[in-house]
C-alpha cells in the first residue's frame, strides 16, 4: 500500500467534496455552514500529511497524536472565527476529511489485494 497515493487521493477528494458542499450550501441558502464544512474538509485533508511527517521524524506516537489533534482543532476553530462560521461546521468538515481518508485507504487496500 502506498501512503503517497492515499494522501494525494485524500486531498483531491476532500477538495472536490468541499466545492460540492459549497455549491449545495449556496443553493440552499446556508453559505456560512457551507463555508465551514468546506474549510474543515480542506483542513482535515492535510491530517494524513501531518501523521506521515511525525512518523518520519520518529516522534512518540501518542504525544504526536495528541499534539496533532490539538493543532488541527485549534486551526479549525480559528478558521471558524475568521470566516464567521459555526465551529461545529468546520470540525464536522475535518471529520468528513477523515472519512475520505479512510475511504481512500480502503480503496488502495482493495486494489492491492
Amino acid at each position: 500500500m502506498r501512503l503517497g497515493t492515499i494522501l494525494r487521493d485524500t486531498v483531491a477528494a476532500s477538495a472536490a467534496l468541499a466545492v460540492l458542499v459549497l455549491i449545495v450550501a449556496i443553493a440552499l441558502g446556508h453559505l456560512s455552514i457551507g463555508l465551514g464544512l468546506a474549510a474543515g474538509l480542506v483542513i482535515g485533508a492535510f491530517n494524513g500529511h501531518a501523521v506521515a511527517g511525525l512518523l518520519e521524524r520518529k516522534a512518540p506516537f501518542v504525544v504526536g497524536s495528541i499534539l496533532r489533534m490539538a493543532a488541527i482543532s485549534a486551526v479549525a476553530i480559528l478558521v471558524a472565527v475568521l470566516i464567521r462560521s459555526n465551529a461545529w461546521a468546520v470540525l464536522l468538515g475535518v471529520g468528513g476529511a477523515q472519512a475520505v481518508m479512510v475511504a481512500a485507504s480502503i480503496r488502495q487496500g482493495l486494489r492491492a489485494a
